[in-house]
């Protein structure tokens, strides 16, 4: 498995495909930052917004990074189709781990924030970008060309799952949608707004910040074990 991870790692790295939504989320994280001071939590939660939707666009490139010919010949050789896709999920959230570092570190380094900074800010806002970066991974490969053929349908499907899970959230935080079935259906960003919409005097944890990051991850990881299930069977059946 390591030796699958690192060779898909530096196969996306040769393909360059890295760099447009490396380089758009950079420019935006200056952008946001070039006036100061800025509010924490509420910039912490804007950014880590658009790296829900950075990332989304790192895992479809990063699944894509070979051709069909070579990715079958990957198959052959790794044996397993769930560790073929596994390792690519691994590799998709090592770019997650690093821009959420860099999303939290870079207004920090450059003295972009209001004062007051406190460590409790700094380990939500890291929470805040990684477990939504994660959420938008195990989204976005349901539209990866394993499961979408067309090129085209994969972009299209993943802005729009995107962008509906975030306006599902919008809603669901401003009670529009109040329904506690859907609370556990739809793609839980609306707990990362609730915790990030405190003030910036509150330095410390509550019991339901726990709570609500650990459900996004584990709603993530139940949709790339689901995806890794339904991607086996196909390919079985092919």
């Amino acid at each position: 498995m390591k030796g699958l991870v690192v060779y898909q790692f530096v196969t996306y790295i040769r393909s360059h495909k890295y760099i447009p939504p490396v380089s758009v989320f950079m420019m935006l994280l200056v952008i946001n930052y070039t006036y100061v001071p800025n509010p924490i939590m509420d910039s912490y939660s804007f950014t880590s917004i658009l790296l829900f939707f950075v990332i989304g666009w790192v895992t479809i490139s990063l699944f894509h990074s070979e051709d069909e010919g070579q990715k079958q010949i990957t198959i052959i050789h790794a044996k397993n189709i769930r560790e073929y896709y596994l390792a690519l999920v691994i590799n998709c959230t090592f770019v997650a781990f690093f821009l959420s570092v860099v999303a939290v570190a870079y207004p920090i380094i450059f003295q972009a924030f209001t004062p007051g900074l406190h460590p409790v800010h700094i380990v939500k806002g890291f929470l805040a970008h990684y477990s939504l970066a994660f959420l938008s991974i195990a989204l976005s490969i349901f539209f990866t060309r394993e499961l979408v053929k067309n090129h085209i349908n994969s972009w299209w499907g993943v802005i729009s799952i995107l962008i509906g899970s975030l306006v599902s959230a919008i809603l669901t935080e401003a009670n529009i949608i109040n329904l506690t079935v859907l609370y556990w259906i739809l793609p839980p960003l609306h707990y990362s707004f609730k915790i990030m919409s405190v003030d910036d005097q509150m330095i410390s944890f509550n019991t339901d910040v726990y709570g609500y990051f650990g459900w996004i991850f584990i709603y993530s990881m139940m949709l790339i074990a689901f995806f890794l299930m339904v991607a086996q069977k196909k390919r079985s059946f092919k």
